[in-house]
């Protein structure tokens, strides 16, 4: 919660003090409320497995993943959006469509997966954060990506970086956790990180990518 709230506070700030740099649209407002509300719901349904509720973790559960595609489509069109305003000129922006893109598609696909698995406990209970640690990560990269840039570059290794150490974080807690109170790795996780892994890198390969851009561009509508 912290690096969503320091990675998209600044803009929400900015909103609510009319320092915005375009009006948020209807389908933005409500990327703005759904996103917050999947990550209250998602620690919302945590606390009945500690309490042995079953019945109200998978009530709460099929109740969230209704969100998905609603934040699926909502992302999508206010980055979309975003992109109208911002990229016209701004080839580096017109690259960068592809990290929020990506986003949209892996979450929904660890999210569903999750779902899929949920007669598994011990794979949905790896699933459902590896799909929160992927969403999540987009507001450590808005918190500390800029910094990170300065120091390491924005390269092929360093946008790895600059985009996904949020994500890398949390993964590696949740992979230290694995090791400490089961002395072994979930195949659930040594299937699903290598996976990112490789669609994390196709995407550093289409941002550097010129050929990229006139997609990214048609893609928004520009």
């Amino acid at each position: 919660m912290l690096g969503v709230i320091m990675g998209f506070g600044p803009a929400v700030a900015a909103r609510f003090s009319d320092h915005e740099d375009y009006p948020a649209s209807v389908v933005l407002q409500i990327h703005a409320i759904i996103f917050p509300g999947w990550l209250v719901l998602f620690t919302l349904q945590v606390l009945p497995v500690g309490l042995r509720r079953p019945a109200l973790h998978r009530a709460l559960g099929l109740a969230g993943f209704a969100f998905i595609p609603a934040m699926a489509i909502a992302a999508v069109w206010s980055e979309i959006l975003s992109q109208r305003f911002y990229s016209v000129d701004d080839p580096r922006n017109q690259s960068f469509f592809i990290v929020p893109l990506t986003y949209m598609v892996v979450f929904p696909l660890l999210a569903g997966a999750a779902l899929w698995f949920r007669k598994s406990p011990a794979t949905h209970k790896r699933l459902m954060p590896l799909a929160n640690a992927f969403i999540v990560g987009a507001a450590y990269a808005r918190w500390w990506g800029e910094a990170i840039i300065a120091t390491v570059g924005d390269d092929h290794i360093g946008m790895l970086l600059n985009r996904y150490a949020g994500f890398y974080l949390l993964t590696a807690a949740a992979l230290a956790y694995d090791v400490i109170t089961r002395g072994r790795i979930h195949r659930s996780y040594l299937i699903a990180a290598p996976l990112i892994l490789a669609g994390q890198i196709v995407v550093t390969i289409l941002y550097h990518a010129e050929a990229w851009r006139p997609v990214a561009r048609w893609i928004a509508g520009i």
